[in-house]
């Protein structure tokens, strides 16, 4: 009794507390991310600031009844009798209340089971251990919250209409709570073989492979997670990988490219030219292309593993490649993304713009979205090879860039991740939850997971844009991420690979 007697009182407090003024919060009431003046944040929990690195108010309702309990214990069902509504007031539709609270919602959300409760109780709720929706009793599949728009809009369109405090919901969602109820998972394996940091990691059909610091590349069988082969040939770091005509070809930092069969795991040729590491690595019209410390990108025909052309132009170290209707864009320490036709060769642009180096790379059907150390993200029209936008908010290095069906994932230093609608390219959430710089993006069917120099692997779901998993088990630094099989898997500078 006490502990169900507590959540409603604390419930209730909180309620009462939010609706107790009728204009919105102040910018100064509920603080908002650097940038982005209007910007709905997820923070698992209030990040202290980053370390360093590389009016009057509207009369208070009158408290409304209390709402009686069935059952006592943890877990317990509440009772989801409709409240009478304030003393001497109007009464709201039955559906307006959350059931826990008895209170008009400010933020509802639908839990697994599809009833809908104030995200504030139903967070505390599953933050003490419960796995039930608590009308029901039923257990829930998941503990994702879906946010029902609709109600919310409908609740506070009754509210005005009816001269009654309207519901705010926080500026800033603190889901540190639900965090300690949710799953805070162990990896369901860790890969152990490799020495030192893993840099890469490719998958094709049922093999996973993995390159290392230590100069190996390991072959994985997914199903049963056992190591098949360790390909040693490399005399310093593997630090690139891409998979095409059934080879698989590894760039180190001994300056070299080897080609590998997939068929037999042979060695079938090693790739000279390069006069620096061997950074970046992408395959378009049948040709490898790979992006070297040392300012060039070769192209190789995939088939007769000849060079074809280098291509000159960058000042400074290439550091990533993508490839984007028809053209191959590369990225580097010279703070500019040159553009080359994957036919002719030819540098068609030189995109300028950045003031910083240009870390990572990342492609949609039509556009091309370059981070950078100056913090920003530029994107680009892949044909008129023309800036559309500079996207701005993060506090530090864009680290990560990953793209989906209908966002755009950014990972910064500053340890969060920004999500941009695709096709307006507005900033439509922060997501905070990370104790460090976000490293690694990959995007599954329904979720976006994200890999931070806090150890962690956290997944986000796609539909709410909240954090429902966190995933712990890693020593050191996620360093890479790739999705496959249902399964995602962690590359980390521990040496191992998580899967989760």
């Amino acid at each position: 009794m006490k502990q169900i007697k507590a959540l409603l009182q604390h419930s209730r407090t909180n309620s009462e507390t939010r609706q107790s003024s009728s204009r919105p919060p102040s910018p100064a009431e509920s603080p908002q991310p650097s940038g982005q003046s209007a910007t709905p944040v997820v923070a698992d929990v209030v990040s202290p600031p980053p370390k360093e690195e590389h009016p009057v108010p509207a009369p208070v309702q009158e408290p409304l009844p209390e709402a009686p309990t069935v059952g006592l214990e943890k877990g317990a069902a509440v009772d989801a009798r409709v409240p009478s509504g304030a003393v001497g007031g109007p009464r709201a539709p039955a559906s307006f209340y959350c059931p826990i609270s008895m209170e008009l919602m400010a933020d509802p959300v639908m839990v697994a089971t599809g009833h809908t409760y104030d995200r504030v109780c139903i967070e505390r709720w599953l933050a003490q251990g419960n796995r039930t929706c608590p009308v029901t009793g039923m257990r829930l599949r998941h503990l994702e919250l879906t946010p029902n728009f609709a109600l919310r809009n409908a609740i506070q369109e009754w509210a005005a209409h009816n001269g009654v405090p309207v519901p705010h919901k926080e500026g800033r969602v603190n889901n540190s709570l639900l965090y300690k109820g949710m799953e805070e998972d162990t990896p369901t394996n860790i890969l152990q073989g490799h020495d030192e940091i893993v840099w890469a990691v490719e998958i094709h059909n049922q093999q996973l492979f993995s390159a290392s610091a230590d100069k190996t590349i390991r072959v994985w069988d997914i199903a049963s997670k056992r190591c098949e082969r360790v390909l040693e040939d490399h005399s310093r770091p593997v630090l690139s990988l891409a998979i095409a005509d059934n080879k698989l070809f590894s760039g180190s930092y001994d300056y070299t490219i080897k080609v590998w069969s997939l068929n037999t795991l042979q060695r079938l040729k090693t790739l000279t030219g390069h006069t620096d590491a061997v950074r970046a690595l992408a395959v378009a019209n049948d040709r490898l292309f790979s992006g070297s410390y040392d300012g060039t990108v070769k192209v190789w025909d995939v088939k007769t593993m000849e060079c074809l052309q280098t291509l000159a132009g960058h000042t400074g170290p290439v550091r990533t490649l993508v490839y984007s209707g028809g053209h191959m864009f590369s990225g580097s320490y010279d703070k500019t993304v040159r553009v080359w036709d994957v036919n002719t060769l030819k540098c068609l642009a030189t995109l300028t713009g950045h003031s910083g180096a240009v870390r990572a790379l990342a492609a949609s059907s039509k556009r091309v979205f370059s981070g950078s150390d100056d913090t920003t993200i530029k994107v680009w029209d892949s044909q008129a090879l023309t800036c559309l936008r500079t996207l701005e908010g993060h506090e530090d290095n864009v680290r990560v860039l990953a793209v989906g069906d209908s966002y755009v994932f950014s990972g910064s230093w500053d340890k969060s991740i920004r999500v941009w609608d695709i096709d307006t390219l507005d900033c439509v959430r922060v997501l905070e939850g990370h104790n460090e710089a976000v490293l690694a993006l990959a995007v599954g069917p329904s979720f976006l997971v994200s890999g931070s120099y806090d150890t962690t692997v956290r997944f986000w779901a796609l539909e709410s844009l909240r954090c429902v998993r966190k995933c712990e088990g890693h020593e050191d630094a996620v360093r890479v991420l790739a999705v496959a099989s249902g399964r995602v898997f962690s590359g980390s500078y521990d040496g191992t690979i998580g899967v989760w």
